[in-house]
């Protein structure tokens, strides 16, 4: 049986969704298009078409790019639960559609946890599989609920347990450990996994003078932009941005270099004994070929 959306008033009638701020970044993105153009005060940003919903490095808000008309109920067509809400246009009646997550979860950043990071993915690709969403959409910029340009339906639940909206969707077995699906959130993952590994590779290159700092953020910027234009729906250039930012500044102020240096330096002790007793064979072995 359907569950209904309920047309919510306009204008200020839809900013109690912006009335925990810890939801939303303090100086988000906004725009008059899709295009993440200026950042502004969440307060200015809020006078905006458009809007960024989620901080950076994190997911709080999931949204969907369904480019179709009627999508504002979309999610009932897909047997899924209702959104917290759906802002579409008032022509074309096509839209975003955003689910809340009660516990945000932790992307593209040096401290987040694979296992909730790889668990969101594989929701957000069956969600969008269901709705038919689009599946460039990166989710950066979104209709801005409180703007008049859309007409919004809120749902009477604001945010969701990730364990209860995978109870909807059917998933694999398994999560990818190393390649996550190359199109949403994965995108920034792979990105991301990528530029660490590199990172942790030639910092020490920039790491000895402080001047280099920028140089190194930069560096790193070019080489996320690189691994973006290999993607078949590469991220916009901010979000790239963001992620070269966030890798640039924990490996130049955490990455510990003399740790990495003595790990490396046992790994290759360890392969050099390993190659020699597979060589020469154990202990026992060459005790053996010297009594022959």
């Amino acid at each position: 049986m359907s569950q209904n959306l309920s047309k919510g008033p306009m204008h200020d009638h839809q900013l109690d969704l912006f009335a925990d701020t810890s939801r939303w970044p303090r100086k988000p993105y906004c725009s008059d298009d899709k295009t993440a153009s200026s950042i502004r005060s969440l307060r200015h940003a809020l006078k905006r078409p458009y809007i960024q919903a989620n901080p950076p490095h994190m997911r709080i808000w999931s949204i969907y790019d369904v480019d179709r008309a009627g999508a504002a109920l979309a999610w009932d067509d897909a047997n899924l639960p209702p959104p917290a809400w759906a802002a579409v246009d008032r022509q074309s009646t096509r839209g975003h559609l955003v689910w809340g997550l009660s516990v945000p979860v932790l992307v593209d950043s040096p401290d987040m946890r694979q296992g909730p990071m790889r668990y969101l993915c594989a929701v957000e690709a069956a969600f969008r599989a269901k709705l038919q969403a689009d599946q460039g959409y990166s989710g950066l910029m979104t209709k801005n609920p409180a703007h008049e340009m859309w007409r919004v339906l809120r749902g009477p639940q604001m945010a969701y347990e990730l364990d209860e909206l995978a109870d909807w969707v059917d998933l694999p077995k398994h999560f990818p450990k190393r390649k996550p699906e190359e199109i949403g959130l994965g995108r920034n993952v792979t990105i991301f996994e990528s530029l660490r590994q590199y990172a942790y590779r030639h910092i020490r290159h920039y790491k000895g003078d402080v001047r280099n700092f920028v140089l190194w953020q930069s560096h790193l910027n070019g080489k996320a932009l690189e691994r973006n234009g290999d993607l078949l729906t590469p991220l916009a250039g901010n979000e790239v941005w963001h992620i070269a930012k966030s890798v640039s500044k924990w490996t130049w102020n955490k990455f510990d270099l003399e740790a990495s240096d003595a790990r490396f330096s046992k790994l290759q002790a360890f392969r050099g004994s390993k190659g020699m007793a597979n060589r020469w064979g154990t202990d026992r072995e060459k005790g053996v070929f010297d009594a022959s």
